[in-house]
């Protein structure tokens, strides 16, 4: 397990902390994500002291919408510096967000109150665009203008690195369901194991599992057992429990989940055995992401948009920290339990490492992988330009292990093909499009279920591309712009 939200550097901490840690690997909890606050009066060198001491725990910077209000010029100063010392172990900005239960506020301060929240809010989400990390979002009695918020920062191609929508708290599964739409994940605290609080077990158990992450927020919100005494990073495993039985799944395959779940969206490094962007689940599909390399550069690519360095799809961060092995791979595609196709894909070109897919492919087909793969369908994703590359027939070398092939042309001839992908293969006598042509010929012969694609982009006739795959008798799929995963 891994507390994805604590306050470890909270003084009620202080004189049973190694107490913690102990109880921490006690009860399975292996690693801690605790927060760090840069608003006044906050124990910030107490948690640089934490994470400088403690491999398993990890850290966050951001100010708290009810936190002592700041300079926002101070807060950036404040934030490049820590920054700077502390980025190997900074996994997000966070927490930040709006809070709207202001009680003691007259009106009019009360409304003051929440344009100074919204300018704090926007600005720190802008600092997460800045250093491209996922952000960690508080949110109470104000979930309508959070979202308003949220839906225009993850449409900016520059800015949306993921985030977690933590300590969720609404009973309305329309709410969840607008976070769920932009990307996020959705974190559950010990409040949802409070007794009175059927309405959110309800809206946990549709929340799709490759979503969900757990926390404990502690020293706040312990749960029911321990309620109105001080919460603590090993009582996560109730949280993992509420959710293990909403869901109705084997407590081991949840607990490997939210790990997994927290390692993708955190991009964490040193938790043995969970590899960071390698595969992450989109409806019944698990996507396999091999590499970040392409053979293409296309206009139309996540990673060539804006500053040219966005690799967050559906919100998750498919910036590899390494090439996965074969083993990494199968080992993240079966954290996810309930699918029935993997698909090659990815931000990058996942031929450009033939062999490892061959090797996973033959592996997910022979049914040696503990969990049972049996009727699980294999697709690939490609450029079509493998057969190019390699200087041999690719397409054949699939047959066997490939179920279904979806090949870009994007293109109704070269010119244009060259203008949107602008292949980067440069061996003398190659001509890009006819090779993708070429390979679409060849994988008609040796792959059960063959697709051609194009994007809907301004000067492509598709149509002619339509017509095209029909008389090579393989499938059309239309692609929308910026709709990707």
């Amino acid at each position: 397990m891994i507390d994805s939200h604590c306050h470890l550097e909270m003084p009620v901490f202080d004189g049973d902390f190694d107490g913690v840690l102990s109880r921490m690997f006690e009860n399975g909890v292996t690693h801690a994500v605790s927060i760090g606050s840069l608003a006044q009066n906050e124990r910030l060198e107490k948690t640089a002291e934490i994470i400088g001491s403690h491999d398993n725990i990890y850290t966050t910077l951001g100010v708290h919408p009810k936190s002592p209000y700041k300079d926002l010029a101070d807060i950036a100063e404040k934030f490049e510096k820590y920054y700077s010392i502390n980025k190997r172990k900074l996994v997000a900005v966070g927490e930040i967000g709006l809070d709207y239960f202001l009680p003691a506020l007259s009106q009019e301060d009360f409304e003051k109150n929440k344009i100074k929240q919204k300018e704090l809010f926007k600005f720190q989400l802008g600092l997460a665009s800045a250093k491209e990390l996922p952000v960690i979002i508080h949110i109470r009695d104000a979930y309508e203008d959070a979202i308003k918020i949220l839906k225009e920062y993850a449409k900016n191609p520059d800015g949306f690195f993921g985030g977690v929508i933590h300590c969720f708290s609404s009973a309305e599964q329309a709410v969840a369901d607008e976070m769920l739409k932009m990307g996020f994940f959705i974190s559950f605290s010990g409040n949802i194991t409070y007794k009175k609080n059927d309405g959110l077990r309800a809206v946990s158990k549709k929340i799709p599992s490759e979503k969900l992450l757990i926390e404990t927020d502690s020293p706040y919100l312990a749960p029911q057992i321990f309620r109105g005494k001080r919460n603590e990073p090993s009582y996560v495993r109730f949280v993992l429990d509420v959710l293990t039985a909403e869901k109705g799944v084997d407590k081991k395959k949840m607990d490997d989940l939210t790990v997994q779940n927290t390692v993708n969206l955190f991009s964490l490094e040193g938790v043995e055995g969970f590899y960071p962007a390698v595969a992450y689940k989109i409806r019944n599909s698990v996507y396999v992401n091999l590499t970040n390399k392409c053979t293409n550069r296309c206009v139309f690519c996540p990673k060539e948009q804006g500053n040219g360095s966005n690799f967050c799809v559906k919100g998750y961060n498919l910036r590899l920290k390494k090439e996965p092995s074969a083993s990494e791979v199968l080992s993240s595609i079966f954290r996810y339990y309930d699918f029935d196709e993997i698909v090659f894909c990815g931000l990058g070109e996942p031929t450009l490492r033939i062999e490892t897919l061959k090797e996973v492919a033959e592996k997910v087909k022979k049914n040696i992988y503990p969990i049972s793969s049996d009727g699980i369908k294999i697709r690939l994703d490609t450029d079509g330009l493998a057969n190019a590359v390699y200087g041999r027939n690719i397409a054949a070398e699939l047959g066997s292990v490939i179920d279904a092939v979806s090949i870009s042309l994007n293109a109704q001839n070269s010119k244009i093909y060259g203008d949107i992908c602008d292949p980067q293969i440069t061996l003398k006598g190659i001509n890009a499009y006819d090779s993708v042509l070429d390979f679409v010929k060849e994988s008609k012969k040796h792959i059960k279920n063959v697709t051609v694609t194009a994007i809907d982009l301004p000067g492509i006739d598709i149509t002619f591309i339509e017509n095209l795959a029909k008389n090579l008798g393989v499938n059309f799929k239309l692609r929308r712009y910026n709709e990707v995963g």
